[in-house]
């Protein structure tokens, strides 16, 4: 139950739930976080995480239930583990900016009172479990009970909660047990994409970081296979690393050439005014190593096209589906007059990626050989991220991109 104190004057009461709104909710991490663009968080989208994953965290009661000292451990201990690649998970605001409802029911100035009325649909002393519109869906094990928040009230010894049984906002005691629900401030979606990150089997990749702001930033930066999945990366200890940058600062993340060939992509969100690329670099026994510096590709462009030239050299190109949904590839080569060479699609599964000499990836061995002209990638779900590489004997360079 949810104890409210001084809100009288303030109770505002919602009869009538809101339209879905799935444009605002869009799902992030395969399907584990849910970013709302309103607010600018990113939720976890299982609502009972602490039911199933205690992280060594005592005093949990079952159901995930816990007092306000030991879900502010829990997050602690779930930053400490780097839940999903993160370790700035927080407990929701509340109240958030809305001085005309500090408690009672219809409150949308509080994260949870804006997730429960507008991007959910809920109705005020209605559990959000019963009435709800579509977007419930993005989440699991939502309980219709009540959750803590990171706002307190010293003077009362209590702290603000939020009730998703009854859409009531108010404040609790302490020592009292709900829930704990872990959300982040900002987009945990890439917002860039090195379409290609290789090492082993010949192969050594490095990022290059530069923070040209005037304040310190901090963002993660995720490794990620060609099927989908985490990348473990030997030298980070993971599939994940954080970055932290001074002002001025830069650093390099760098996977050595040791063992058998791994490959994937990496996908983060570059803070504005932080500058990346990529180096490869090839290791072949008998010649001098070659390097090539890459470009950052955008996750969210629809169309891609290159250059290619294979009068004197081999491209190779590296294919992304950076999106959270399944995408089919439409490739059109053009020859250096503008007549079509050839078509193909490529099926991209959500998060996956292929690569391939050019004349492989359109099913047409040796059929550019002494030839040149540009290659375009569309979809019209999803997105396509593309990266063109040159091999000329010993030697590799990039080839530049035109996004969409």
């Amino acid at each position: 139950m949810i104890h409210i104190r001084r809100a009288t004057g303030y109770l505002v009461l919602i009869a009538a739930s809101f339209e879905p709104a799935w444009a605002d909710l869009q799902p992030r991490l395969g399907g584990a976080a849910v970013y709302d663009t309103n607010l600018n968080v990113t939720w976890l989208a299982n609502a009972n995480l602490a039911a199933t994953n205690a992280f060594g965290t005592p005093g949990i009661n079952a159901g995930g239930l816990m007092t306000l000292a030991t879900a502010q451990n829990w997050i602690a201990s779930m930053n400490l583990a780097k839940y999903l690649g993160f370790s700035n998970w927080r407990l929701p605001a509340t109240p958030m900016s809305d001085p005309n409802c500090t408690g009672g029911y219809g409150c949308l100035g509080s994260e949870m009172g804006y997730l429960f009325y507008v991007e959910l649909g809920g109705q005020a002393t209605a559990s959000i479990t019963t009435v709800h519109n579509a977007n419930y869906i993005l989440f699991t094990n939502l309980q219709g009970g009540t959750y803590w928040s990171s706002v307190s009230d010293p003077a009362h010894g209590e702290n603000w909660t939020f009730s998703f049984g009854t859409g009531g906002e108010g404040q609790n005691f302490n020592n009292l047990n709900f829930l704990p629900w872990p959300v982040l401030t900002g987009d945990v979606g890439a917002s860039s994409v090195l379409p290609q990150f290789a090492f082993g089997g010949g192969w050594y990749s490095a990022l290059y970081f530069s923070n040209t702001t005037a304040n310190s930033v901090s963002f993660p930066v995720n490794f990620i296979s060609d099927t989908g999945t985490p990348l473990n990366v030997p030298s980070l200890g993971g599939s994940s690393t954080t970055i932290n940058l001074p002002v001025g600062g830069t650093t390099i993340v760098e996977a050595p050439n040791n063992g058998t060939l791994s490959q994937g992509y990496v996908a983060l969100s570059l803070p504005a005014g932080v500058e990346a690329y990529g180096v490869f670099r090839q290791t072949v026994p008998g010649r001098p190593d070659q390097e090539a510096v890459v470009p950052l590709a955008s996750a969210f462009s629809t169309s891609t096209t290159l250059i290619w030239d294979n009068t004197f050299s081999v491209t190779s190109v590296a294919i992304v589906n950076p999106s959270n949904v399944a995408a089919t590839v439409a490739i059109r080569v053009l020859d250096a007059n503008g007549a079509l060479v050839a078509t193909a699609s490529v099926a991209l599964p959500a998060n996956q990626k292929t690569e391939g000499t050019l004349e492989t990836v359109i099913g047409l061995p040796g059929g550019l050989a002494g030839k040149r002209g540009s290659v375009s990638f569309t979809v019209t779900s999803g997105a396509v991220a593309v990266l063109g590489l040159r091999f000329t004997g010993a030697a590799v360079t990039s080839i530049p991109a035109s996004q969409k």
